[in-house]
């Protein structure tokens, strides 16, 4: 073959990857509202969850994740006045795997709930203390309730990427088998790298046929890379917040995941989110939480 001609065989087109790859087939399920009230600074009235929820809908954001109803009387009440305001993302709230929270968010209105139990044997045996049965078992219970409900669900794990891989398997099988409409994988702890994503997201693509979000914590870098890592291996939806913020060093920042979004498929993400609205999104949440938005920030940096 001539020098000039593109061998096709070579082509990233034809990675063995590629078939499963949602890099331009994805949706955000925007966490400021949960993931970012554990950041140290954030103490969110119930106005400015009202005006943060409003920015991130005009962004585009598919979906926007709330803190548990169960957590405190004000979450339960911020949850069914962001769900009162008619938006067009639709509203989740992260709960428990439990009945009792499992029947109070389901009385805020919410569209969806996402439930997770801690899976790793650190968690089983420092957290929750219970095995593998009761956790399928639980899980159950919990998700048929919601399915009756008519509300949209997610089932994770917690600690995935220290979770022995065979328990996690059974349990994504058996929750997929009643019906979830996402699993989830949580790199709690951050350790987690791009190649372990990419194998266990591709293992799992193998194994369910719901759709699978994916939640990556910052504490060594990777959040970013990690959740591209894992759309291009079968994943759907990707968890962010504003500016990162989270519990410790928090997760993939919203304007982080967009630029590498957009690198990646730059029309795709143009025609389904409003750019020109980072900015403020950005100067709300920092204002908000104390902090300044970063002088190399992705996409809105000096």
């Amino acid at each position: 073959m001539p020098p000039t001609e593109r061998d096709p065989s070579r082509s990233s087109i034809n990675a063995p990857t590629s078939y499963l790859s949602n890099v331009s087939n994805f949706k955000i399920i925007e966490s400021t509202l949960r993931e970012g009230e554990q950041f140290a600074n954030a103490f969110f009235t119930t106005e400015k969850k009202i005006e943060i929820a409003k920015a991130l809908d005009d962004f585009g954001v598919e979906y926007l994740e709330l803190t548990s109803p169960a957590a405190s009387t004000q979450s339960y009440n911020d949850c069914k006045a962001i769900v009162g305001l008619g938006l067009k993302a639709k509203i989740l709230t992260h709960v428990r795997c439990h009945m009792d929270d499992a029947r109070l968010a389901v009385e805020t209105g919410v569209d969806g709930l996402d439930v997770v139990i801690g899976t790793s044997s650190y968690l089983r045996e420092f957290s929750h203390g219970k095995d593998m049965q009761y956790i399928i078992d639980t899980a159950t219970e919990v998700i048929q309730y919601i399915k009756g409900e008519g509300l949209e669900v997610r089932f994770s794990s917690e600690d995935s990427f220290r979770s022995d891989i065979v328990d996690l398997l059974n349990l994504y099988r058996a929750v997929d088998k009643l019906g979830v409409n996402r699993v989830g994988i949580a790199d709690t702890v951050g350790c987690a790298s791009p190649d372990q994503v990419a194998e266990l997201v591709r293992t799992l693509r193998g194994v369910v046929s719901c759709d699978i979000e994916c939640h990556f914590h910052n504490d060594t870098g990777c959040a970013i890379a990690n959740a591209y890592a894992a759309l291009q291996n079968g994943a759907t939806h990707v968890d962010t917040s504003v500016l990162g913020i989270g519990e410790r060093n928090g997760i993939p920042s919203l304007g982080g995941f967009i630029a590498r979004m957009y690198a990646a498929d730059k029309e795709h993400v143009k025609a389904k989110y409003n750019l020109p609205k980072l900015r403020e999104i950005e100067n709300i949440v920092a204002d908000a939480v104390g902090v300044a938005v970063p002088f190399n920030n992705y996409i809105t940096g000096y």
